[in-house]
């Protein structure tokens, strides 16, 4: 961040300082006493389970250069600022380092493929600048102002990523970050319970777009139901990406080793682009990072060369082959229609080997809940998906659906937890499969991948030719 006074800091968050040299500088902000750095300035953020202020003297021993609390029973050892609401402080000097620099700031939003699209953005724009982007889940209320709070002097592209519980949600973090361009990679049934509808969730990911100026731009995602209506609300330039219909799309799309070819089609242009990871859902990712590329004016070469470097986060569509089979880790988060997309994402990496979907609960989907999980499964069996074991009460309708849809049941097992499955499929797999492991965050898939990966290379694989055992 920009190197600030404590003056400077109450000024921005609307505080006091009670105690300290208001001349004291600092250049960076944390929120954990465990990770904090000397000199930092600590910031005691409240929450339902948890209060900072309990770990003042944590952050004081750690070497904290001042501290944002909500009261001041302090040791007197460091200056101190107290204001009313510490996430709000957090959030208002986010806002004001952010303001300080006229750099680009991509915001990226959508039901799925936010974090895959932002590692997709941050690898193109690296190729003409130095580029910030948001690390791990850091999407929130929280870690998108400690992401604001990183900018300094060096970075001339900023790319971040929102996540949304709620309507609102996202105004909030568009109001926070000032974006200068927006990406929506799409709209789905995530949040679902929350929201009530599509159309409300289109809704509320579109506040992104209250907050782009007549300079900025949007990349939307043309099939998206209900985003179209929505695009008025952007005052910049709007370009959608899809199929052939939209601004940009691609062609002649095909599996390579370890990720898609593809040519991309925008106007009279056109060139050969590829991405080291599988999924025409992630070919769609890359168009909309290709659409933030040219808007930033980067060369046709300098996107394609920024997309084959991706670098993509933890758990999504994390391919690893151990012991002759190939797992397809999307474990981080799940919904009927990301997981449909892996679904045929493991039919594509799979080709004429078997290909084995392990799926676990989707969560958040209210009234939804039975008919996105059987139109899984039914999807499943579409592509021709030879054996699927399922984990959570409500993946069990993943199983129905299947079934339903014409896979051979004896092909199908259910199981109720991470364990028991993980054990089955390191009995089961053989060299040669191809297994895909997705479902929501709070199923914990990737401890099935762990437990599977720990199996295959210390050769407890199995032996099965097909069929289940259970």
């Amino acid at each position: 961040m920009k190197t600030m006074t404590l003056n400077e800091v109450a000024r921005a968050v609307n505080g006091n300082i009670v105690q300290g040299d208001e001349e004291k500088e600092v250049a960076a902000v944390s929120t954990d006493s465990r990770t904090l750095a000397q000199g930092n300035l600590f910031v005691a953020l409240r929450g339902e389970r948890y209060d900072a202020h309990l770990y003042l003297k944590a952050a004081i021993k750690s070497g904290a250069g001042a501290l944002i609390v909500e009261n001041y029973d302090l040791p007197d050892q460091v200056p101190v600022i107290v204001v009313d609401d510490t996430l709000k402080a957090l959030q208002a000097l986010a806002s004001y380092n952010r303001r300080q620099f006229t750099v680009p700031v991509i915001a990226i939003t959508g039901s799925s493929g936010k974090t895959t699209t932002k590692d997709m953005v941050a690898s193109v724009l690296a190729q003409k600048f130095k580029v910030l982007k948001t690390e791990g889940n850091f999407n929130n209320e929280v870690g998108l102002p400690l992401t604001l709070l990183e900018m300094d002097e060096t970075h001339q592209a900023v790319v971040v990523e929102m996540a949304m519980r709620g309507p609102g949600e996202i105004d909030q973090l568009a109001g926070i970050s000032l974006p200068t361009g927006a990406v929506i990679t799409n709209v789905g049934e995530a949040h679902l319970e929350r929201l009530g509808s599509i159309e409300n969730i289109a809704r509320a990911k579109a506040e992104l777009l209250d907050h782009i100026g007549q300079d900025g731009f949007a990349a939307l995602h043309r099939e998206s139901p209900f985003l179209a209506r929505e695009a008025s609300r952007c005052a910049g330039k709007v370009i959608t990406f899809g199929g052939d219909e939209a601004d940009v799309y691609a062609i002649n799309v095909q599996r390579a080793k370890n990720g898609n070819m593809f040519t991309v089609i925008y106007g009279a242009e056109q060139a050969q682009m590829f991405i080291p990871v599988t999924g025409l859902h992630n070919v769609q990712n890359a168009l909309a990072s290709f659409i933030v590329g040219k808007q930033l004016g980067l060369h046709w070469n300098e996107i394609a060369e920024g997309l084959g470097r991706a670098a993509f986060s933890a758990m999504r569509m994390e391919t690893e082959e151990v012991g002759g089979v190939t797992i397809i880790n999307d474990a981080y988060n799940a919904n009927p229609s990301s997981t449909k997309a892996a679904l045929q994402a493991l039919r594509e990496t799979a080709g004429e080997k078997k290909a084995v979907a392990v799926l676990g609960n989707m969560l958040e989907l209210g009234s939804g809940t039975k008919d996105g999980h059987t139109a899984v499964g039914k999807v499943a069996a579409s592509y021709g998906v030879e054996y699927l074991f399922t984990v959570g009460d409500l993946a069990e309708y993943i199983a129905t659906g299947a079934e339903e849809a014409g896979m051979n049941r004896d092909n199908i097992s259910t199981y109720s937890d991470n364990r028991g499955v993980a054990k089955a499929l390191g009995k089961f797999l053989t060299p040669g499969n191809v297994v895909l492991v997705k479902g929501s965050r709070g199923m914990h898939m990737e401890e099935i991948v762990e437990e599977l990966i720990n199996d295959l290379r210390s050769g407890n694989g199995g032996t099965t030719s097909g069929g289940f055992n259970n």
